[in-house]
């Protein structure tokens, strides 16, 4: 109960607390029912996403399965116990079910360290987060399936959009996010994805994705070998020119669609530095089949 009306609660202006702490006391008395919270915690975390209720127009109820996440979460101090509270919890249901588990699993990832094993499940079992964050990898057509669904709606497209252009918090959510734009470059249509995507990028977050392309620069022009080391700055390097791929893919092969794009401004530096060192991503990659 805890954890779902930390969920619900607006975060503060510096950013979302930590989830409450594992307890062994029990919750103070309360008349608040948990299927009601769940229902409130789904067409918050809608709203959060600019979403209508209900959400992509899908008005199957918020299960229950949500409530063995909230369990995972509030056990998390003991990974192992936690893990086996959100195992069984499958990586499908209605769009309110997984806004429900989204708010729960979306908002403790981005407050508080959780143990890695802990951190794949809880993904597996929010398909909107891992979405938006990277999946495990056996996860990821259900992502793809679930990208779909969002692309189809046009709030769910608005926001899907929103959610791949912002800063990515790792290589990892930078790479993901590279893969999914790479699909959509067959047909004017789909490569409109891929436009409105690097246009919303550019455009809000323009300063962030400008300093993290200069460090591909400036990390190159000291060593081009720099871009395959394996600390912090090779990491986000590569992670870099694999987000500049879709983008620099389409620029070479239609170039008068990019030139009517007349929203699309900034992204000459990070094309050309994808032609000029895209190919450390090809000796990274073969570095990872000679390893294992």
């Amino acid at each position: 109960m805890r954890i779902l009306h930390w969920a619900i609660t607006e975060p503060a202006p510096g950013g979302t607390h930590p989830p409450p702490p594992t307890t062994s006391a029990p919750p103070s008395a309360t008349s608040d029912d948990p299927v009601v919270l769940l229902e409130r915690l789904a067409r918050v975390t809608a709203a959060r996403l600019h979403l209508s209720d209900p959400p992509l127009g899908d008005r199957g109820p918020t299960g229950l399965e949500p409530l063995m996440v909230a369990a995972a979460l509030a056990l998390r101090d003991d990974p192992a116990t936690a893990r086996q509270a959100v195992f069984e919890v499958s990586g499908s249901g209605t769009l309110r079910d997984l806004m429900c588990r989204h708010g729960l699993v979306g908002r403790a990832l981005s407050a508080t360290p959780v143990d890695a094993e802990l951190r794949a499940d809880l993904l597996r079992a929010s398909p909107v987060t891992a979405l938006f964050d990277h999946p495990p990898s056996d996860a990821r057509e259900r992502c793809g399936q679930l990208l779909d669904r969002f692309l189809d709606h046009p709030e769910g497209r608005r926001t899907a959009v929103a959610a791949l252009a912002a800063p990515p918090g790792s290589p990892e959510t930078a790479r993901h996010r590279a893969a999914l734009l790479r699909q959509f470059r067959f047909t004017p249509g789909e490569r409109t994805v891929v436009y409105e995507v690097y246009e919303t990028a550019l455009l809000h977050h323009g300063a962030h994705y400008r300093r993290l392309t200069n460090g591909i620069r400036e990390l190159a022009s000291d060593n081009p070998a720099r871009l395959l080391a394996d600390d912090e700055r090779g990491q986000w390097a590569r992670a870099m020119l694999d987000w500049w791929e879709p983008l620099a893919v389409v620029a070479r092969r239609h170039p008068g669609e990019l030139r009517r794009r007349r929203m699309l401004e900034g992204y000459r530096a990070g094309v050309t530095l994808h032609h000029l060192y895209g190919r450390a991503r090809e000796f990274d990659g073969l570095r990872e089949v000679l390893d294992r």
